[in-house]
């Protein structure tokens, strides 16, 4: 069969290639863009869209190039298919620093997500696209068995898809890095540029002058990108301790004056998202500084559980205002709880980091869990200014009730507004606590209730209500400045619309936040660039 001859094991190695590649670099096009726009839907969306647009494009494309040159130049169509698919592909690198030119504009993170994937990830996968067909048209020469030769490729097409993904994901993007994984797929492709550019010389039996000057151009460009790449990179800024692409995150710890009152500040950044800001004077000004409140909700603190570490400052500040309970912090990225040691101190507190996702430590079980809290604080961003949808659902609020004590209290920060147009995604995540706490309470961070800003909301299951009178009364007690009176919301004083609960079914939490994110992103970019530069 010729499916199982020596002759045509380069078109099985090109078509593996071709679709190994390809999955590689969507799955690294949306680590290459999160620092830049985030990690969300929209991302994933965007990186989706255009690759497809561009293998449609691209399949037009390399079909016209099969049947016009393929019976002329032979191996050669399908070799510098592959090296201008290199080419394409290592563009990716020097044109992301030059994408975040855009984020002056007033654009939304939607239309962002479009723009940098399509100028960075388009031109690559219309470049991949092309492949498929000039490397069929090149393998065919007849139509007695298309149907199966075909269906051959594209089964190793997939196989090589299917491997690109898992290796991307288990392997190149946490040990190596998305950088060093793209230089890799050039390197790739490149090595199929010489098996069927050489492959022709040989068939044709003599080496031209041309042949010699492409393949010497070639070698020079790879060379370059060798050296370069060896070559020690430049120094980032002072300001930044650690800096480390992780399976999560790009992950950056920043020393920054961002708020120069409180003396020397330490930032945790997760891609561009401030996760975490550690002050040297204590501040009372962040929802972190609101520990003592939840006094007012329980005579008996014993045992806390945060989901989310960052730069572990609120499990801190529960330890200070709580030092006999039991402290335990859940993390996905271990990374983080390795930066929390090294650069954030909590080493010197007693406190317990679990590695692993809230959703699966939290799932629902049949009777009594064994171990309840009488607090857990939901404090875990994802894609900016999001928490990860399926941790604000109707269902996970109920798995979180049966991990309470009778007296316990749930609370769940997250940044929005209270009140105007950009209000929705607290309306309904206050909708869907509700629906499970009907003792639910508010506290907000800022003073003008339509400006972006931190918002907790607290959902208690012992039953008792308290009017907004007595936790103004006992917020006091707890608090001689003031500061958690000044958070407390009278939800009967804002205008709070009806909104759809959220469920595992429907939580779209990243359209909720359009309308804030195109008002505060701009700005906030600016700052992030210039707090990381």
């Amino acid at each position: 069969m010729r499916q199982l001859s020596l002759h045509a094991v380069p078109y099985y190695a090109a078509t593996f290639v071709a679709g190994f590649s390809l999955m590689v670099i969507e799955v690294t096009s949306s680590r290459i863009v999160a620092p830049m726009i985030g990690s969300s839907i929209f991302t994933w969306t965007s990186v989706i869209g255009v690759t497809l647009l561009g293998l449609s494009i691209g399949s037009f494309l390399g079909g016209w190039l099969a049947d016009r040159y393929t019976k002329s130049f032979g191996h050669k169509v399908a070799a510098l298919a592959f090296i201008c698919a290199a080419f394409f592909v290592y563009t990716i690198l020097p044109l992301s620093p030059y994408v975040s030119g855009f984020f002056r504009q007033s654009f939304s993170l939607m239309e962002l997500s479009v723009m940098v994937s399509a100028i960075l990830f388009l031109a690559p996968a219309i470049a991949m696209g092309a492949l498929a067909p000039i490397i069929f048209k090149s393998f065919v020469d007849s139509v007695s068995d298309i149907g199966k030769k075909y269906g051959f490729l594209s089964g190793i097409w997939s196989l090589g898809s299917i491997v690109g993904v898992f290796a991307t994901g288990f392997y190149f993007i946490p040990t190596i890095g998305s950088a060093a994984t793209v230089r890799l797929i050039v390197f790739v492709l490149a090595t199929i540029f010489y098996i069927f550019y050489l492959q022709d010389i040989k068939r044709q039996s003599r080496v031209s002058g041309g042949d010699v000057a492409i393949l010497a151009i070639v070698t020079v460009c790879l060379a370059v990108l060798v050296i370069s790449s060896s070559a020690q990179r430049a120094p980032e800024s002072k300001k930044i301790l650690f800096h480390k692409e992780t399976a999560y995150y790009d992950l950056r710890v920043v020393d920054y004056k961002l708020f120069p009152t409180y003396g020397d500040n330490r930032i945790l950044f997760l891609d561009i998202d401030t996760h975490s800001v550690q002050t040297a004077r204590p501040s009372q000004r962040f929802y972190t500084d609101a520990a003592p409140a939840f006094a007012a909700f329980s005579d008996s603190i014993k045992n806390i559980y945060v989901i989310g570490a960052g730069a572990y400052t609120l499990p801190i500040n529960l330890k200070k205002q709580y030092p006999d309970a039991k402290i335990t912090v859940g993390e996905i990225d271990p990374e983080i709880a390795k930066v929390g040691t090294e650069y954030f101190n909590v080493g010197a507190y007693d406190i317990e980091t679990e590695i692993g996702d809230a959703r699966v430590r939290f799932a629902r079980t049949g009777s009594m869990p064994a171990e309840t809290f009488d607090l857990i604080y939901g404090d875990a961003y994802n894609s900016f200014i999001s928490v990860p949808w399926y941790l604000l659902t109707q269902e996970f609020n109920e798995n979180i009730k049966n991990y309470l004590s009778p007296n316990g209290v749930y609370a769940v920060n997250f940044a929005g507004t209270l009140e105007g147009p950009n209000a929705v995604m607290f309306e309904s995540i206050y909708a869907t606590m509700r629906s499970t706490f009907p003792d639910t309470y508010i506290l907000a961070f800022g003073r003008d209730y339509t400006k972006t800003q931190n918002i907790t909301i607290l959902g208690t299951k012992s039953g008792v209500t308290l009017s907004h009178g007595t936790l103004v009364q006992k917020f006091n007690t707890l608090d001689k400045n003031r500061f958690l009176s000044s958070t407390l919301v009278d939800a009967s004083t804002i205008s709070v619309p009806t909104r759809r609960v959220l469920t595992d079914d429907f939580a779209p939490i990243e359209y909720m936040m359009t309308g804030l994110m195109r008002e505060y992103f701009p700005t906030y970019i600016e700052l992030y660039k210039k707090v990381v530069s």
